[in-house]
């Protein structure tokens, strides 16, 4: 039996639009609100310290909804978690923060800040609106470890947003990007916390 050419075309749009995986990338304007400092700015300047493991890491994977399945994204979340760290960071270090794989190649400075993440999913959850609207979800954790200047390892903590919904919405022409803009602004969230708490274990030590 041969299929009709229509009805070949279609099953053929339809394995397109199921099975692909749209690649993301850093969007400055994606990024949330950064909290205001919490007092004076702290004296010195504080160093975001990465791993090019870290910097490279790209989440890929698909949405653990039923909606949205057969479709993936590729987001490079080490990249986007390294710049946003350095906007929550900076305000609040009278010389800013600089960036850095290396310590040895850095004097002078206040505190070590190692953000990373460790664990995100996303989703297009269609049930939480009675199939009308879809609502797109991310679950992200970080950890950010505090060194001081002499590499003490002073704190330790996990930021977790659990699942965080972004506008919902009947039709959109490129869900992906709906993620990533989620997927940024709760980044900030968990930094801007983050960065509250590197402040005041600062400002009272």
């Amino acid at each position: 039996m041969t299929m009709a050419p229509t009805k070949l075309t279609a099953v053929f749009l339809l394995f397109l639009i199921t099975s692909c995986t749209t690649s993301l990338a850093y969007n400055p304007a994606f990024e949330g609100t950064l909290a205001p400092i919490p007092g004076a700015q702290l004296n010195g300047r504080g160093v975001i310290l990465t791993t090019e493991v870290d910097d490279n890491y790209v989440f890929v994977g698909n949405p653990t909804s039923f909606t949205g399945g057969g479709t993936g994204i590729s987001i490079p979340l080490g990249l986007i978690t390294k710049e946003i760290a350095q906007h929550a960071f900076e305000r609040m270090f009278s010389e800013g923060v600089v960036q850095t794989r290396n310590l040895d190649f850095i004097s002078s400075y206040e505190i070590v800040i190692t953000p990373r993440v460790t664990n995100f999913s996303y989703a297009y959850n269609q049930l939480k609106n009675a199939g009308f609207l879809v609502t797109p979800q991310v679950d992200i954790s970080i950890s950010v470890d505090i060194f001081d200047s002499e590499k003490n390892n002073i704190r330790s903590n996990i930021f977790t947003s659990g699942t965080k919904d972004g506008d919902s919405y009947a039709f959109s022409g490129n869900p992906a990007e709906r993620i990533n803009r989620l997927a940024h602004e709760v980044v900030t969230e968990l930094l801007n916390q983050a960065a509250s708490d590197v402040y005041y274990l600062i400002a009272n030590k």
